[in-house]
């Protein structure tokens, strides 16, 4: 590899770097409702009914569903509860703007209405909203930083 290969690798390799670390990639829209569920869950069922109803009235509301044995969906769900400050002791549970609904009864279907009206009429931020870091912490753009440095340095010498 001779010396102009490897610098436009480098360059290529810190524009991924510094894309991933700093989100430089083409934003998703982020879901107004998370729900997790589990494939045997009666409760969640249940709670299914009541969302495609309100789904059903207000289209615009955008509901992503995660069931519990994908990939990654525990550890997204424990995440969102320690932001929420819930600890979840059965499925289903649903994270709707500021709210957090655990299981199934009259109260939580009211709960959920309550939570889809107040975030299609008031507008509402995405439960993954919670899980944003500063786009651009000062620690590691100066390690990003020190690295583009010293490979540069290394690649000139």
């Amino acid at each position: 590899m001779n010396r102009r290969t490897r610098g436009a690798t480098t360059c290529a390799w810190a524009a991924c770097v510094l894309g991933v670390c700093f989100g430089l990639t083409a934003a998703e829209p982020q879901p107004d409702a998370l729900v997790f569920y589990s494939e045997e869950c009666n409760d969640c069922r249940h709670m299914d009914e009541v969302l495609d109803e309100l789904l059903a009235l207000y289209p615009e509301l955008y509901v992503t569903y995660v069931e519990e044995s994908q990939p990654g969906a525990a550890d997204l769900m424990w995440t969102l509860s320690s932001e929420y400050g819930v600890f979840p002791t059965n499925f289903p549970v649903i994270f709707i703007g500021n709210q957090v609904i655990i299981g199934i009864g009259r109260d939580k279907e009211l709960q959920l209405r309550s939570a889809v009206r107040a975030c299609v009429f008031d507008g509402c931020s995405s439960p993954l909203a919670r899980l944003e870091r500063d786009p651009f912490p000062l620690t590691t753009v100066l390690i990003m930083l020190a690295v583009i440095v010293v490979v540069t340095l290394l690649l000139f010498l």
